[in-house]
């Protein structure tokens, strides 16, 4: 039987596409199961070399793994209480921000009459049509909701319990996956996995560290503007600013919108200023020094990722694409017949003007 690589280029596209059909219908359908865990080996991978320190220090390996988990969690719970607290003021000040809301929505729609000279132009009543639509869906829409927080919590519960286990278990994972292959191959599958955890561990901290630049600028910019709710548009600004292209867009979209109902139009301006800018300054200078170096992934596929992450896992799936994507680049780089696929990925741009050598 002739080898994968030996197959004509049709058949082995063939087999491709209908092993990453297969693959993305089981992520589907075992999404419940899947996503801790893959939240959990991001986390793990991040706290390894915490870890690792500590061991080296004396320190026993479940009692390193348990001090990284703790920090990571109390550090987590604090920005939460922050923004928790953001978050009950702006649900207080919420029917404000509603009447606000109509009265800017109706005087667009008077502007609109007037300058355009259409009379039967009204945001205002298909506003109404759609709320009355849905009206007797709330029931239902609130089980929904109900049902869909208890799933998320549930899931947010099992990842410190992932990220704990695979962080104690890390070394028989890794003789597992190298025992997977014949010996022959165990140099390079070991230098596969070293590279991956080396770049997935400084593409994901410089994430980081970009959103947490990113964050500071926003809120230092919107408390200045005196922005009412500045600390919560910052940070979910910034969080959703990791997804690429449509995160910003949204977080201008929000902010704009929340801002003009809260403060005057000079100061939701400013704040369009301020994310603008921020965004100009984090593609220009942030994500090439932080995280462009860590791993190129061209626009192209950065985007198509994200969408198929949001088809099949929603939310969770925009935040894991990127990440994803690029442990697939290391394994398409490091792979026999795969590399043609990371070039495809890569953002690798090739001249072709380029001189050939003497």
């Amino acid at each position: 039987m002739a080898t994968f690589s030996a197959m004509p280029f049709v058949q082995r596209l063939c087999y491709s596409l209908v092993s990453g059909a297969l693959i993305l219908i089981a992520l589907y359908l075992g999404q419940h199961i899947i996503i801790p865990i893959a939240f959990a080996c991001l986390f793990s991978i991040i706290l390894i070399a915490p870890c690792d320190r500590m061991e080296r220090a004396g320190v026993n390996r479940g009692l390193s793994a348990t001090i990284a988990l703790v920090v990571s969690i109390i550090l987590a719970a604090i920005i939460f209480y922050l923004v928790s607290r953001q978050l009950l003021g702006f649900r207080a000040a919420l029917p404000v921000f509603s009447a606000h809301l109509k009265t800017l929505i109706a005087q667009f729609d008077e502007w609109i009459q007037n300058k355009m000279h259409i009379d039967d132009f009204s945001l205002t009543k298909y506003l109404d049509q759609l709320v009355s639509k849905n009206a007797s869906n709330a029931t239902a829409l609130l089980g929904s909701t109900v049902s869909n927080l208890s799933g998320a919590l549930v899931t947010l519960a099992m990842i410190p319990v992932y990220t704990f286990l695979l962080l104690l278990y890390r070394d028989l994972i890794v003789r597992f996956v190298v025992s997977s292959f014949d010996e022959k191959h165990t140099g390079n599958v070991r230098q596969v996995l070293d590279k991956t955890k080396r770049v997935i561990n400084q593409y994901i901290l410089g994430l980081f560290l970009e959103m947490v630049i990113v964050c500071v600028l926003y809120c230092t910019g919107f408390f200045i503007l005196g922005v009412r709710f500045a600390l919560l548009l910052g940070v979910l600004s910034a969080l959703l600013n990791i997804i690429p292209y449509l995160g910003f867009f949204t977080a201008f979209i929000m902010t704009v919108l929340i801002t003009l109902s809260t403060n005057s139009p000079a100061t939701a301006l400013g704040a369009a200023i301020v994310l603008i800018t921020v965004h100009i300054l984090d593609g220009n200078v942030l994500m090439p020094k932080i995280v462009g170096s860590k791993i190129k992934i061209n626009a192209l596929f950065t985007i198509m990722s994200v969408i198929i992450g949001d088809a099949v896992w929603g939310i969770p799936g925009m935040f894991l694409a990127l990440p994803i994507v690029a442990i697939l680049k290391i394994l398409f780089d490091s792979t026999g017949h795969l590399p043609p696929w990371g070039l495809l990925v890569g953002d690798e741009i090739i001249s072709s003007h380029k001189k050939q050598k003497p």
